[in-house]
């Protein structure tokens, strides 16, 4: 009895210290949150807090059935992970503001939508710096330009920087325009009109710019199902570089949560092959560096992107030194390439994978991209395709803006995480007055949101800043064309000799199209930490958006409500039903099917596509 007693006062004494603890918590941060004169929300648990994230839909269902709906806002909003995708403007169209504080005892949450905010946020990179510790799970394999700040960042900045030219994209043009067609060539023989139902074509999108990124990046050329039915293992590996590679991206998520001892050992099959993938692309990174670094010593110049060779050279290894420098005295190399293909495959193939779905669901505004590819590229074969001509016509075009529409809908990270630092406050300036933004607080440049801000976006009504409606990129709405002129060829071809340590001044968007204010238009991120690889992915997505849509139209599968007999008889009124239902599908999934692990993706399900050679489409546009 006297243990019981003893173990109960022990429990009751932690009760009390945990509601002490909450308390100074709660009173300590909410009075931060009214000295700093942004409009703040107070809520029961940080919404990002690691246990919260792995158990919150449980708290939630409980919540939500449990307590009195005049207890459940608003903070029953905000404490699910996924409330920047879900809420998107609302959040600030509810405070009035577009900055408010999310306040909970352990953690105050800063987001924005203010373009001046961000602005300043990203300008001032030693005031707000990234907050690395949510990154480490980047480093299976090392440090990289990701997961690093200050002084270390700018060393990963230096080696990572030098293949991102203007130069260098002509690999990337006309890589991706042989993966597009590859593409579409294993979806439709020569013979047919008609791709039949496409099931996924986010997972065909994501195998495309897996194949561009290491043909472009690594010299490693990957060929599509239809092409090479079995693909060769080398001797010293069990897996092919393709499997190697496909299988640690399909795992990544065990591979990042699961110590790797675990992996190595567990009796699960998943866990084997997560384990057996992440150490044989290790291996093929390995022996790819050996060769890098043999071929460089031997005065070899290899031609094109070579992000390998480049993260050797930006090293500093002595290429006078007979012995091969152990690797793991430059883990950086090993973590940069890893990353480069991780973050440079997703957030391209999303693009395109969104873009295709977007453009069914709209066939107006794909017709109209059609014309402009026919109008830039006329009847030349993709093999006369010219980067220097084509390029800067596509980007200022309805393909360019058919590409940023987009990343405005839905770009790759709907959050951009910052912070303060721990030891200072910091003052922005909003609408003229000062905010003081506590020392140790975290930032989310809220990207989904800050894209919808009715104050710096053309729009008819706010229900239309929900809408893809690329023609908003035009200055002048009676214009679908644009200009060639030597003004917007030079913005997209400006980034030679720059100071990459610098902010990148880049701009986001052909010279002939919509501008957005400095700081409201951000897939990329903006100044210092902006995307290394923007260019890189933008001529990959305007290349193969050229190529599909240049000989074909996608329109979403009706598969599931009529046959394709029935429909051939169908009336007008029964085929817009039809339409009608695969349309809603669509929506459904883009507003309640996404969720994001390291980019925002469809995970809720797939919504079948068709793609039919132009003239036989069955859903025609107005």
């Amino acid at each position: 009895m006297q243990v019981f007693n003893a173990v109960a006062f022990g429990f009751a004494a932690l009760l009390v210290a945990y509601a002490v603890q909450t308390y100074r918590g709660f009173a300590s941060n909410i009075a931060a949150a009214k000295r700093s004169g942004i409009p703040y929300i107070v809520l029961p648990v940080h919404t990002f807090n690691t246990f919260w994230l792995i158990t919150h839909p449980i708290w939630l269902w409980i919540a939500v059935r449990v307590l009195p709906r005049s207890w459940q806002y608003p903070w029953i909003d905000y404490v699910s992970p996924e409330f920047t995708w879900k809420k998107l403007y609302d959040t600030f169209r509810d405070v009035d503001s577009e900055n408010v504080l999310l306040v909970s005892s352990a953690k105050i949450v800063y987001v924005t939508a203010d373009p001046d905010a961000i602005s300043q946020i990203t300008t001032r990179r030693n005031d707000f710096p990234k907050p690395i510790e949510i990154y480490r799970s980047l480093d299976l394999y090392g440090k990289n330009v990701v997961s690093t700040e200050g002084q270390v960042w700018r060393h990963h900045r230096k080696i990572t920087s030098p293949p991102f030219t203007e130069k260098n994209n002509h690999m990337v043009w006309q890589e991706s325009l042989h993966q597009a067609q590859s593409m579409m060539a294993g979806w439709i023989s020569p013979t047919e009109t008609s791709s039949g139902p496409i099931a996924n074509v986010a997972s065909e999108s994501m195998r495309l710019a897996l194949y561009v990124i290491s043909r472009a990046g690594f010299g490693v050329k990957l060929k599509w199902p239809h092409e090479e039915k079995t693909e060769p293992i080398p001797s010293g590996h069990t897996l092919s570089y393709k499997q190697a590679l496909q299988t640690l991206l399909h795992s990544i998520l065990t591979v990042i949560l699961v110590p790797k001892w675990i992996l190595r050992n567990s009796p699960l099959e998943s866990h084997q092959a997560a384990y057996q993938s992440y150490a044989e692309w290790g291996l093929y990174m390995r022996e790819m560096y050996a060769e890098k670094l043999q071929a460089m010593k031997d005065g070899e110049k290899t031609e094109g992107l070579d992000l390998m060779g480049a993260l050797v050279e930006g090293a500093g290894i002595n290429m006078d030194d007979n012995s091969n420098p152990d690797l793991h005295a430059n883990a950086d190399i090993l973590g940069n390439a890893f990353v480069f293909i991780l973050a440079g495959h997703e957030t391209a193939a999303n693009t395109l994978h969104f873009a295709i779905l977007l453009l069914a669901m709209h066939p107006d505004s794909q017709k109209r991209l059609q014309e402009d590819l026919d109008r830039i590229l006329g009847d030349k074969p993709v093999s006369e395709w010219d980067y220097d001509h084509d390029v800067p016509q596509l980007f200022g075009s309805m393909c360019g803006a058919v590409m940023n529409e987009e990343l405005r809908l839905i770009p790759p990270a709907v959050n951009i995480p910052k912070s303060t630092p721990k030891d200072r406050s910091q003052t922005l300036q909003i609408r003229g007055q000062p905010a003081v933004l506590p020392p140790g607080i975290s930032i989310n440049l809220c990207t989904a949101a800050v894209h919808r801000n009715p104050k710096y976006w053309p729009h008819t009504s706010l229900q239309d800043l929900e809408e893809f409606r690329p023609e908003r990129w035009f200055p002048d709405p009676s214009s679908k064309q644009s200009s060639t002129s030597t003004t917007q060829a030079d913005s997209y071809a400006t980034e030679e000799g720059l100071d990459f340590d610098g902010p990148d001044k880049r701009p986001d968007t052909a010279a002939s199209l919509f501008h957005p204010a400095k700081g409201a238009y951000i897939p990329f991120s903006e100044s210092y930490r902006s995307c290394l690889g923007r260019r890189f992915a933008q001529v990959e997505i305007l290349a193969v958006l050229a190529v599909v849509f240049k000989t074909w139209s996608v329109e979403l599968d009706v598969s599931d409500w009529i046959s394709d007999e029935e429909l051939e008889r169908a009336t007008p009124e029964r085929k817009a039903e039809v339409w009608g239902k695969a349309d809603a599908r669509a929506r459904d999934l883009l507003r309640n099917g996404m969720m994001t692990i390291i980019t925002i993706q469809m995970r809720k399900g797939n919504v079948p596509m068709r793609f039919v050679k132009r003239g036989s489409e069955r859903f025609a546009a107005k």
